[in-house]
Protein backbone atom coordinates (compact mmCIF):
# COMPACT_ATOMS: atom_id res chain seq x y z
CA UNK A 1 0.00 0.00 0.00
CA UNK A 2 1.33 3.45 -0.80
CA UNK A 3 0.00 6.98 -0.36
CA UNK A 4 -0.74 8.95 -3.50
CA UNK A 5 -0.19 12.59 -4.31
CA UNK A 6 -3.92 13.21 -3.86
CA UNK A 7 -3.83 11.91 -0.31
CA UNK A 8 -5.52 8.61 -1.24
CA UNK A 9 -4.13 5.14 -0.95
CA UNK A 10 -3.32 2.79 -3.75
CA UNK A 11 -2.52 -0.88 -3.40
CA UNK A 12 -2.61 -2.59 -6.78
CA UNK A 13 -1.94 -6.04 -8.12
CA UNK A 14 -0.25 -6.46 -11.45
CA UNK A 15 -2.81 -6.31 -14.22
CA UNK A 16 -5.23 -3.88 -12.59
CA UNK A 17 -6.33 -1.31 -15.18
CA UNK A 18 -7.48 1.32 -12.67
CA UNK A 19 -5.59 4.14 -11.01
CA UNK A 20 -6.35 6.66 -8.30
CA UNK A 21 -7.85 9.92 -9.66
CA UNK A 22 -9.48 8.10 -12.61
CA UNK A 23 -13.20 7.47 -13.08
CA UNK A 24 -14.56 4.05 -12.28
CA UNK A 25 -15.83 1.94 -15.17
CA UNK A 26 -19.53 1.07 -15.37
CA UNK A 27 -20.76 -1.33 -12.71
CA UNK A 28 -24.21 -2.92 -12.58
CA UNK A 29 -25.43 -5.19 -9.79
CA UNK A 30 -28.39 -7.53 -10.15
CA UNK A 31 -30.04 -7.76 -6.76
CA UNK A 32 -31.80 -10.92 -5.61
CA UNK A 33 -35.20 -9.38 -6.36
CA UNK A 34 -34.14 -8.78 -9.97
CA UNK A 35 -33.66 -5.02 -9.67
CA UNK A 36 -30.57 -3.51 -11.26
CA UNK A 37 -28.39 -1.07 -9.35
CA UNK A 38 -25.83 0.97 -11.29
CA UNK A 39 -22.89 2.71 -9.66
CA UNK A 40 -23.85 5.79 -11.69
CA UNK A 41 -27.28 5.84 -9.96
CA UNK A 42 -25.47 7.63 -7.13
CA UNK A 43 -23.50 10.08 -9.27
CA UNK A 44 -23.48 13.56 -7.78
CA UNK A 45 -25.39 12.19 -4.76
CA UNK A 46 -23.20 9.87 -2.70
CA UNK A 47 -19.61 8.81 -2.20
CA UNK A 48 -19.11 5.13 -2.94
CA UNK A 49 -17.31 2.26 -1.30
CA UNK A 50 -17.24 -0.54 -3.87
CA UNK A 51 -16.20 -3.97 -2.62
CA UNK A 52 -15.69 -6.83 -5.07
CA UNK A 53 -15.91 -10.00 -3.00
CA UNK A 54 -16.63 -13.73 -3.01
CA UNK A 55 -20.23 -14.61 -2.17
CA UNK A 56 -19.35 -17.86 -0.35
CA UNK A 57 -16.39 -16.77 1.74
CA UNK A 58 -16.24 -16.42 5.52
CA UNK A 59 -13.42 -13.84 5.36
CA UNK A 60 -15.41 -11.70 2.92
CA UNK A 61 -18.46 -12.05 5.17
CA UNK A 62 -16.40 -10.89 8.17
CA UNK A 63 -15.30 -7.82 6.19
CA UNK A 64 -18.93 -7.06 5.34
CA UNK A 65 -19.89 -7.44 9.02
CA UNK A 66 -17.14 -4.95 9.92
CA UNK A 67 -18.56 -2.51 7.37
CA UNK A 68 -22.09 -3.06 8.70
CA UNK A 69 -20.91 -2.36 12.25
CA UNK A 70 -19.71 1.06 11.06
CA UNK A 71 -22.90 1.91 9.14
CA UNK A 72 -23.52 5.09 11.16
CA UNK A 73 -19.98 6.37 10.44
CA UNK A 74 -20.41 5.56 6.75
CA UNK A 75 -23.74 7.41 6.74
CA UNK A 76 -22.01 10.48 8.22
CA UNK A 77 -19.54 10.36 5.32
CA UNK A 78 -22.50 10.30 2.87
CA UNK A 79 -21.36 6.94 1.53
CA UNK A 80 -23.16 4.05 -0.09
CA UNK A 81 -21.54 0.62 -0.13
CA UNK A 82 -21.87 -1.44 -3.30
CA UNK A 83 -21.04 -5.11 -2.75
CA UNK A 84 -20.38 -6.91 -6.02
CA UNK A 85 -20.17 -10.69 -6.30
CA UNK A 86 -19.81 -13.09 -9.24
CA UNK A 87 -22.88 -14.97 -8.04
CA UNK A 88 -25.92 -14.22 -5.95
CA UNK A 89 -25.00 -13.22 -2.39
CA UNK A 90 -25.97 -15.66 0.35
CA UNK A 91 -28.97 -14.90 2.56
CA UNK A 92 -26.64 -14.65 5.58
CA UNK A 93 -24.87 -11.73 3.85
CA UNK A 94 -28.10 -10.01 2.87
CA UNK A 95 -29.39 -10.28 6.45
CA UNK A 96 -26.63 -8.07 7.86
CA UNK A 97 -26.99 -5.24 5.34
CA UNK A 98 -28.60 -1.90 6.10
CA UNK A 99 -29.85 0.90 3.84
CA UNK A 100 -26.28 2.05 3.17
CA UNK A 101 -25.62 -1.19 1.25
CA UNK A 102 -26.57 -2.48 -2.18
CA UNK A 103 -25.47 -6.03 -2.88
CA UNK A 104 -25.79 -8.14 -5.96
CA UNK A 105 -24.21 -10.16 -8.70
CA UNK A 106 -22.02 -8.37 -11.24
CA UNK A 107 -20.92 -9.73 -14.58
CA UNK A 108 -17.40 -11.09 -14.95
CA UNK A 109 -16.55 -8.41 -17.58
CA UNK A 110 -17.54 -5.64 -15.12
CA UNK A 111 -15.42 -7.19 -12.38
CA UNK A 112 -12.45 -7.59 -14.75
CA UNK A 113 -12.64 -3.87 -15.57
CA UNK A 114 -11.95 -3.21 -11.89
CA UNK A 115 -9.60 -6.05 -11.02
CA UNK A 116 -7.84 -6.90 -14.30
CA UNK A 117 -8.37 -9.38 -17.11
CA UNK A 118 -7.19 -12.42 -15.16
CA UNK A 119 -9.20 -11.64 -12.02
CA UNK A 120 -12.07 -14.08 -12.61
CA UNK A 121 -12.22 -17.77 -13.33
CA UNK A 122 -15.33 -19.67 -14.35
CA UNK A 123 -16.85 -19.56 -10.87
CA UNK A 124 -14.74 -17.39 -8.56
CA UNK A 125 -12.62 -14.30 -8.14
CA UNK A 126 -8.86 -14.68 -8.02
CA UNK A 127 -8.63 -11.13 -6.69
CA UNK A 128 -10.76 -9.01 -4.44
CA UNK A 129 -10.90 -5.24 -4.31
CA UNK A 130 -12.19 -2.26 -2.39
CA UNK A 131 -12.52 1.16 -4.04
CA UNK A 132 -13.49 4.51 -2.53
CA UNK A 133 -14.82 7.14 -4.92
CA UNK A 134 -16.10 10.65 -4.59
CA UNK A 135 -19.66 11.47 -5.63
CA UNK A 136 -18.50 11.96 -9.23
CA UNK A 137 -17.02 8.46 -9.55
CA UNK A 138 -13.36 9.43 -9.25
CA UNK A 139 -11.29 6.86 -7.36
CA UNK A 140 -9.66 8.34 -4.29
CA UNK A 141 -8.37 5.10 -2.75
CA UNK A 142 -8.17 1.49 -3.84
CA UNK A 143 -7.02 -1.83 -2.45
CA UNK A 144 -6.69 -4.91 -4.66
CA UNK A 145 -5.47 -8.16 -3.23
CA UNK A 146 -4.93 -11.76 -4.29
CA UNK A 147 -6.04 -12.94 -0.85
CA UNK A 148 -8.18 -11.42 1.83
CA UNK A 149 -5.98 -8.54 2.92
CA UNK A 150 -8.84 -6.06 3.13
CA UNK A 151 -8.30 -2.47 4.27
CA UNK A 152 -9.21 -1.71 7.85
CA UNK A 153 -12.50 0.12 8.27
CA UNK A 154 -10.55 3.08 9.70
CA UNK A 155 -8.66 3.31 6.39
CA UNK A 156 -11.91 3.39 4.42
CA UNK A 157 -13.38 6.05 6.73
CA UNK A 158 -10.17 8.08 6.43
CA UNK A 159 -10.36 7.85 2.63
CA UNK A 160 -13.99 9.03 2.74
CA UNK A 161 -12.99 11.89 5.01
CA UNK A 162 -10.33 12.97 2.50
CA UNK A 163 -12.96 12.85 -0.25
CA UNK A 164 -15.14 15.26 1.73
CA UNK A 165 -12.24 17.62 2.43
CA UNK A 166 -11.34 17.68 -1.25
CA UNK A 167 -14.95 18.18 -2.38
CA UNK A 168 -15.15 21.12 -4.79
CA UNK A 169 -18.73 21.89 -3.75
CA UNK A 170 -17.88 21.95 -0.07
CA UNK A 171 -16.54 25.05 1.53
CA UNK A 172 -12.96 25.21 2.72
CA UNK A 173 -12.83 23.47 6.10
CA UNK A 174 -12.47 25.74 9.09
CA UNK A 175 -9.80 24.61 11.52
CA UNK A 176 -9.47 26.94 14.48
CA UNK A 177 -5.93 27.85 15.44
CA UNK A 178 -5.07 27.82 19.11
CA UNK A 179 -3.32 30.99 20.21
Amino acid sequence: MRPTASGGTECRSVGSPLRVRKLIPPLTLRQTDGRLVHAWDFKQKKNLVIALLDENCSQCENFIRDLANQASDLREQEAIILLAFLGEPQQSLRDILSDEFSAGAASAPHLRQFLGEDATSAERLSRRGVFVTDRYGEISSMWITQGHDFPRIEQILSALNLVEIACEECEVPFWPVDD
